[in-house]
């Protein structure tokens, strides 16, 4: 969300709990397994962050970037303080039984979860560079952050580029708390 649309975003953190919660809730309550949980998480987070920009932190801004930073933290308290009242202060854990497995790769012994990690961040990489390169929308979002004016005059919707580059940001978040 920085890197493209040069806003600093306070309630980052926040949503990536809420996805960790989401992870944890899926396999806790459900029995699902926590790269699975990506199927359920990654659309309902990227859902989460285009409505949290689109209604709530773009029309308390009101256009002004220096005013969405205050938004952001204050939206951050609310969620976290939120979580904590839901969910109370109680550590949590997932233990899978591939938690403690090594892959060999001749010589070396990698560990299961950061292999799958790896390859994850990878392809996650893929996908967002397929996104912001070869889309409308990627070529909107790159438009935005060059020239936000300019992009308004030839008729980009700069607030729903902003949605969905919050979006595609918490789709991220939720890839990052299932690994």
């Amino acid at each position: 969300v920085y890197g493209v649309l040069h806003i600093v975003n306070f309630a980052h953190g926040a949503f990536l709990t809420v996805a960790m919660f989401g992870v944890w809730l899926a396999w806790s309550q459900l029995g699902l397994d926590p790269y699975l949980s990506m199927i359920l998480l990654v659309p309902a987070m990227a859902a989460l962050g285009y409505a949290a920009q689109r209604w709530v932190i773009g029309p308390a801004s009101r256009g002004s970037d220096n005013s969405i930073l205050l938004v952001t933290l204050g939206l951050s308290i609310m969620i976290e303080n939120g979580l904590l009242a839901i969910f109370r202060s109680d550590t949590r854990t997932i233990d899978t039984d591939y938690a403690f497995q090594v892959v060999e790769a001749g010589p070396l012994l990698l560990s299961f979860p950061r292999v799958v990690g790896l390859g994850a961040a990878l392809v996650t990489a893929v996908v967002l560079w397929l996104i912001l390169n070869r889309t409308d929308i990627g070529r909107a979002i790159r438009a935005v952050a060059k020239e936000k004016l300019g992009a308004s005059l030839v008729g980009i919707d700069v607030a729903h580029v902003y949605a969905v580059t919050f979006a595609i940001g918490s789709a991220c978040l939720a890839v990052a708390a299932a690994l």
